[in-house]
């Protein structure tokens, strides 16, 4: 390959992420005997019928998503956790990836180690957006499709994740619970559109909800989610990550990633320090505490609440 065709093959493969296709090929004026050439030469590797990596691309995502698209062919969508991945919901994993089309379609061949592909007779035009030059289903279908084998309290989470990064909103989910009536894991979802409230979508954290699920699963009152604390003037003194308002008790998860600067403990300590200082009460855990003992979390709140009850 001459210089300038490597360059070409560049730009035809970079908005893939290195992967392009027989046809592409073909079309911007490649012979074939060239295109038999390139692979002979390792500057093109077959991943499926049709579909080629380039030297240099790494084999993983998006490369992975590009690839597993273009083997199916059109109408194709990454759906499941595949979707989920590239919604930014979930961390990328290796193939094989799931993907789907519509049921008119007939199945393409795509290699097993590539992707699986669904045939779905709901799968709904609107319900397939593109992120990142890769076709997948919108994040509310995306967490239909999860829910079957998800659990509502982790359901509820990815949809704080979708909500934050501006994938959808509670209305686009409650759509989607209304379109697809029949569908599998339907009262999952439900109940975790229910566990995140009308006040669910300005969680900071998907942990947050994580807490809110141990304390409802209790048998405790729900707090309200990123809850404003106030003075007397209307100023504000703090956010707070759950709040128990009229008992004045505040509840905040520390994750590590937001919490372990020098200046961000010194903003926490002042916030802590100004709702002692206006009457709050402040429990303080750890994301690590919430996730793999509750109990504790459970425990204290219980505590904190039986006290404010008696007057202690």
């Amino acid at each position: 390959m001459t210089t300038s065709d490597r360059r070409e093959l560049d730009r035809l493969a970079r908005p893939q992420a290195g992967i392009v296709t027989r046809a592409t090929l073909l079309g911007a004026g490649w012979s074939r005997s060239g295109l038999d050439r390139a692979t002979a030469s390792a500057q093109l590797f077959p991943v499926a019928k049709g579909v080629y990596r380039t030297a240099g691309t790494p084999w993983r995502p998006p490369a992975t998503h590009h690839a597993a698209l273009a083997a199916a062919g059109a109408g194709a969508a990454l759906a499941r956790r595949s979707a989920a991945e590239v919604l930014g919901l979930l961390d990328a994993r290796q193939a094989p990836h799931h993907l789907v089309i519509p049921h008119c379609r007939r199945p393409p061949v795509v290699p097993a180690r590539l992707a699986t592909v669904t045939r779905s007779r709901t799968l709904r035009p609107e319900e397939v957006v593109e992120v990142s030059g890769l076709r997948t289903t919108s994040a509310a279908r995306t967490l239909l499709d999860l829910a079957p084998c998800t659990s509502a309290e982790r359901l509820a989470e990815l949809a704080v994740a979708a909500i934050r990064l501006r994938h959808c909103g509670l209305d686009e989910l409650d759509e989607v619970l209304a379109l697809h009536p029949g569908a599998r894991g339907r009262t999952r979802l439900r109940t975790a559109v229910l566990l995140l409230g009308d006040d669910g979508a300005g969680a900071r954290a998907e942990v947050e909800i994580a807490a809110v699920a141990a304390l409802l699963e209790a048998g405790l009152p729900r707090p309200e989610i990123a809850f404003r604390v106030r003075d007397g003037n209307g100023h504000l003194i703090a956010e707070v990550d759950l709040a128990y308002p009229m008992r004045r008790l505040a509840v905040e998860i520390d994750g590590y990633r937001w919490h372990s600067t020098p200046a961000r403990k010194r903003a926490d300590e002042s916030r802590q320090n100004r709702l002692i200082l206006a009457g709050w009460t402040v429990l303080r855990f750890s994301a690590e505490v919430v996730r793999r003992t509750p109990y504790a979390l459970v425990d204290a709140v219980a505590q904190a609440l039986a006290s404010e009850l008696s007057g202690g």
